[in-house]
């Protein structure tokens, strides 16, 4: 326990760092949009692409990790849309509980891989990012083209936004790279190791700067339910389906956390600008980033339990 909560505390402590930044006006206000887009545009995809091109890709479950994530959100998904009735909430409302029910917290997630197992763990959750985010992003505007406030949406933006998303651009580059044997030069790896270096940092800070609770309190029991889907029973459905895949070792441990982090920052942007209930979102994410802290510690201790046996 000790051990766990020594590498999770730094992690959420640049969180809260970011909180209370943001919430003190320093470094000001303009900071934190153009950081946030810094780092989603130019250091996470900096660090993918600099771990994944120089990776042993051999030893991964990949067909085990793609089945298991797809069929995981598949699953929340659907028991999001059967729980909507009991929730009584409105069309926009209900999409916002959808994405915080099923888009995971990359930034968290690459944290917790890299300081639980390494650069290889760090790489298996790239490959797990490459397949979950096209799942998500489908599913969250087809539930916008029928839930949101905007009418529907056009679907020729799904297919622009998965091929232009820089994480999934970032995977493909760096597994394209790996599977052709094409080393990048010295200087360029350099420079992508000196990138990638500080993109969990100020993605961290900027995932605290952008949380808010206010919204949240008038929601409660949406917010709860939410939570519960997201924290308690996505990560238990990714375990029981990593146990029928054959996942093992890393793999198993690193598919069960990504199903279990926070919704995205990401999920506030696209309700905002599709017809979601932002301000329902905005609490979600809020609340969920809180909890995650003591839902990923229990994970991770049970995990540790399982490797010890």
């Amino acid at each position: 326990m000790t051990g766990v909560v020594g590498a999770i505390a730094p992690i959420f402590l640049l969180i809260v760092a970011g909180y209370a930044f943001k919430r003190r006006g320093f470094p000001g206000d303009a900071f934190w949009a153009p950081a946030e887009r810094l780092s989603y545009f130019v250091l996470l995809p900096a660090l993918i692409v600099h771990t994944l091109s120089r990776a042993d890709l051999a030893g991964i479950q990949i067909g085990p990790l793609a089945v298991t994530l797809v069929s995981m959100t598949v699953a929340t998904s659907a028991l999001a849309v059967l729980l909507k009735p009991l929730l009584r909430v409105d069309g926009p409302a209900f999409t916002s509980i959808l994405q915080g029910t099923i888009r995971l917290n990359a930034y968290l997630g690459f944290a917790l891989a890299l300081a639980f197992y390494g650069t290889p763990g760090l790489t298996i959750a790239a490959v797990l990012v490459s397949f979950m985010m096209p799942t998500v992003n489908v599913i969250c505007i087809a539930a916008l083209a029928v839930f949101g406030a905007e009418g529907r949406p056009s679907w020729t933006r799904v297919p622009v936004q998965i091929a232009t998303n820089p994480l999934i651009l970032a995977c493909a580059l760096g597994a394209a790279l790996n599977a052709l044997g094409l080393p990048l030069p010295g200087w360029a790896m350099g420079a992508l190791g000196i990138l990638g270096g500080a993109a969990l940092p100020l993605a961290l800070l900027c995932v605290g700067a952008g949380l808010d609770l206010s919204p949240g309190r008038a929601r409660g029991g949406a917010v709860f339910a939410t939570c519960v889907l997201k924290l308690v029973v996505a990560p238990a459905i990714a375990w029981a389906i990593a146990q029928a895949t054959g996942l093992s070792g890393p793999s198993f441990a690193i598919a069960v956390l990504m199903a279990a982090t926070p919704a995205s920052p990401a999920s506030y942007v696209l309700a905002r600008q599709l017809g979601g209930d932002s301000g329902l979102m905005a609490g979600i994410i809020t609340v969920e980033t809180a909890l995650s802290v003591l839902t990923l510690s229990a994970i991770l201790v049970w995990l540790g339990g399982l490797a010890a046996g």
